[in-house]
């Protein structure tokens, strides 16, 4: 009798050694909340993700849709999900976590949703993930995906340093039960590997007005077999400067990711010289001007993940005149002149995009449907009396919004080829299969006006962005949903 007794006090003073806290741990489950959300449909995407939490009720104590609003009504920060606003609220309910979340329409077709977890303590993000779909009924079926990659974060305690932060040193990481790697941030990324390391799918979006300047090395090849002769006559320089700039207004939608608008460029040569020989041989200096222009209608798309897509169609009118009336017959051209439509398409694919930073692979091409100038069809034959163009370029962009919003640099090499065969009566003799072509190697500037990080309507207060802490004070720009408050 007296072995079993003193058996139950060591049980008992066992169980009371044991931290109160720890005993808490053990027994409480932790109590969530699904906050504000904003883009598409928020209200009905927000109790989309609420009905996937309720499905793990006993896991978390989920509260109610309507205490959240309602305590947020009474401390005067509805629909906020800043810092600020989730901490007055997870102390007025006791909650450890709030999941907010984004749902956006992508530019193609579809949407993409972002959900992020706030610890309820102190506000700073635990995890960040993304989601994309067709259709918002698809939010149910991925409801085992997204408790999967968000709860192991609802556990996590703060960093060391932060309020209630435990001891973990900065270098420290423990791996989940299901194999998810916890960072010190107490993020949680797919297993085996970090959130923070996760690209970034917010870059900023299209600028209202959007210029570029740019300069380099041209260079034209011409090529024209007169029938009847042995010898093909020709034009060749291919070190020649020229100059470029082009403006783009745009008329942005779809959160500034899409837009329409007219574009107008314009290519200068500058130290464009040539020479040829007279009949004695001897080296003539022969005046040389030319130029190009374009104008036009054109869409561009800048999704949220990174890169660029433009289609344009429009004018063009290109001219490039090499006075030869002082040579001998058998060496003389013509201008050459072609004016007529154009269809482009030009893409940039990212292999780096981060919110201020974007560098990717450019390239595009062209087709140009233009009529023969009237100089040309004189000295070579009157038909045809259009012919086809050929062009296309590549080269890398980049975005470089850290130093400027809307500030970019790209470097291209761009090629136009006219490829025409003449008939009929000629001043200076039938051409066959002419060929004329022409290339540049340009670096230029670009800027757009107006390009900034879409920001969400109700981002008025100041926090951190999931990228790093934000300066205190600083007021985000509209529409991005994790911008920083």
């Amino acid at each position: 009798m007296r072995a079993r007794f003193v058996c139950g006090l060591l049980g008992v003073v066992a169980v009371m050694a044991v931290p109160a806290e720890l005993r808490a741990q053990q027994v409480r489950v932790p109590r969530v909340a699904v906050g504000p959300f904003t883009g598409e449909r928020s209200a009905i995407t927000r109790g989309m993700v609420a009905s996937v939490f309720s499905d793990h009720v006993g896991e978390i104590e989920l509260c109610a849709l309507g205490d959240y609003n309602n305590a947020a009504e009474r401390l005067g920060v509805p629909g906020q999900a800043d810092e600020a606003a989730v901490v007055a609220v997870s102390r007025e309910l006791r909650l450890e976590a709030v999941v907010t979340g984004f749902l956006e329409r992508r530019p193609n077709r579809g949407y993409r949703l972002l959900l992020r977890v706030l610890r309820g303590v102190d506000g700073t993000a635990a995890v960040t993930q993304a989601w994309d779909f067709d259709r918002i009924d698809e939010i149910s079926a991925l409801g085992t995906e997204i408790w999967d990659r968000l709860s192991p974060s609802l556990r996590q305690p703060p960093p060391r340093g932060t309020p209630g932060g435990g001891g973990r040193s900065s270098s420290d990481a423990v791996r989940d039960a299901d194999g998810t790697t916890v960072g010190r941030d107490g993020g949680a990324g797919r297993p085996g590997s970090s959130s923070a390391d996760e690209p970034v799918s917010d870059v900023p979006g299209l600028g209202f007005l959007q210029l570029r300047l740019g300069g380099g090395i041209a260079g034209r090849s011409w090529r024209i077999p007169i029938l009847g002769e042995r010898t093909t006559r020709g034009y060749e320089n291919n070190m020649f400067g020229e100059l470029q700039a082009a403006v783009a207004l745009l008329y942005r939608f779809n959160q500034q990711r899409m837009g329409f608008g007219a574009e107008a460029s314009v290519g200068v040569p500058v130290g464009l010289s040539s020479q040829g020989r007279d009949a004695a041989g001897r080296p003539v200096p022969l005046a040389s001007s030319g130029y190009e222009v374009l104008l036009g209608l054109t869409v561009a798309s800048r999704p949220a993940g990174g890169g660029m897509l433009r289609f344009s169609t429009g004018l063009v009118l290109q001219t490039f005149n090499v006075d030869t009336a002082g040579l001998p017959r058998e060496m003389q051209l013509a201008p050459s002149s072609y004016i007529g439509l154009r269809v482009a398409g030009e893409a940039m694919i990212p292999f780096y995009a981060r919110r201020d930073v974007d560098v990717g692979l450019l390239f595009g091409g062209e087709l140009r449907w233009v009529g023969v100038g009237a100089d040309l069809k004189d000295a070579f034959g009157d038909n045809p009396r259009t012919t086809f163009g050929l062009g296309a370029w590549f080269g890398l962009a980049t975005r470089l919004d850290r130093f400027a919003p809307g500030l970019g640099m790209r470097a291209t090499a761009e090629f136009v080829r006219y490829r025409t065969s003449y008939a009929g009566p000629a001043a200076i003799g039938t051409a066959s299969d002419v060929v004329d072509d022409y290339t540049r190697f340009i670096l230029g500037v670009t800027y757009d006006f107006g390009a900034e990080h879409v920001r969400r309507p109700d981002a008025a207060s100041v926090g951190s962005s999931f990228l790093g802490p934000a300066a205190r004070g600083a007021v985000a720009p509209v529409g991005d949903p994790y911008a920083p408050r």
